[in-house]
């Protein structure tokens, strides 16, 4: 009998083609209209690595296959196609890891952060992009020097505003560092979760749960930075930092899922999904990987569900929702929060003796 082929072997299938040559197959990969956006590049890179901690984490035994992947990935994240936006598409000037730019800047530095806490040693001694060289604990105390003297108590992005799923991974890369070097980087933590909390919760029923902006060179709100979409990119993210939070926020937010017999999914405008913004797969993939991240089964089977429908032929938004769909099959409950704070680890012995930096 034919062995039958899973939503998560498919998934797992797909990504393999993706990153299996030594480097990204990046005509495999979705083509973004802008790579400033929420379907860029760097998405392709880091969130499907994001499901393989998971499942390293779960499966140590499958370092020897998943690695040379990762390896891949990373060196596909100093691709200029990466970086190049900040140049190309926004007219910036400083190089892309000196100040701001978040959006790159954090999600580089947590996926190196967990290479090395899974491996002992970082993918490359130094990160290169330009004629500038950084280690992980050099971006890392950079970007905590942003968020100290920054007035919204979090590192910027475009414009000079915050962005919570931005600053989502700057909270969860200054917990990695502290774990992997000693450093007291998370301390910073509360003064950023604090601002969210005040200024950008919305708390009537109109509308989506963040204001996921702020104004420029302010901690206050941008009243126009509204969507769905980036609600579950967020909590997801800010799951493995305030589970308990999560948990109240997403109780609130499910009444925005839509449901149809066995199925669920969360509903995004077409005028997001044409301007990169989010779509209804990805919202569906976030909640499906936070209804897993958080343990409520039944959810997650109807979410799971939706997606199933089209994970044997491919997402258009491919590897970033196959990545998603193989996180959300792989976590368990609070797997998520154990791989960025480092309980239950299946194996310490590599752990980093001093900092890279």
């Amino acid at each position: 009998m034919a062995e039958r082929i899973t939503g998560a072997k498919s998934a797992l299938q797909r990504l393999e083609r993706c990153y299996s040559n030594g480097n990204v197959s990046w005509e495999q990969c979705f083509q973004p209209r802008w790579e400033r956006g929420n379907f860029a590049s760097r998405y392709h890179l880091v969130y499907p690595g994001l499901a393989f901690w998971v499942l390293l984490r779960a499966e140590p035994r499958r370092a020897a296959a998943l690695r040379p992947m990762l390896d891949a990935m990373y060196r596909g994240l100093l691709e200029p196609r990466c970086w190049d936006y900040w140049h190309s598409e926004l007219n910036e000037e400083t190089w892309p890891l000196q100040e701001r730019n978040l959006t790159y800047a954090g999600r580089l530095a947590s996926f190196t952060g967990f290479y090395i806490d899974a491996f002992g040693v970082p993918p490359s001694e130094t990160i290169r992009i330009e004629n500038h060289i950084a280690t992980y604990s050099e971006l890392s105390e950079n970007l905590w020097a942003q968020m100290k003297s920054s007035p919204s108590c979090g590192v910027t992005c475009y414009g000079h505003t915050s962005m919570v799923m931005c600053n989502a991974h700057l909270l969860i890369n200054n917990i990695l560092h502290d774990r992997l070097f000693g450093t007291r980087f998370a301390v910073a933590n509360e003064k950023w979760l604090a601002n969210v909390e005040a200024n950008l919760v919305n708390h009537s029923d109109d509308g989506s749960l963040f204001y996921y902006g702020t104004k420029p060179h302010s901690g206050e709100r941008n009243e126009a930075d509204r969507s769905d979409g980036m609600d579950i990119w967020a909590l997801f993210l800010m799951s493995a930092v305030v589970p308990d939070r999560v948990r109240t926020w997403f109780g609130d937010w499910q009444s925005r899922i839509r449901r149809d017999e066995d199925r669920a999914w969360v509903e995004i405008p077409s005028r997001e999904t044409k301007g990169e913004l989010s779509s209804t797969p990805l919202a569906t993939a976030w909640a499906f990987c936070l209804a897993k991240e958080l343990g409520q089964t039944p959810l997650a089977l109807a979410l799971g569900r939706t997606l199933e429908l089209e994970i044997a032929e491919g997402f258009k938004l491919d590897p970033l929702l196959s990545g998603l769909y193989l996180l959300g099959d792989t976590l368990r409950e609070g797997a998520f929060r154990d791989l960025v704070v480092g309980t239950n680890s299946c194996d310490t012995s590599t752990r980093p003796q001093q900092a890279l930096g």
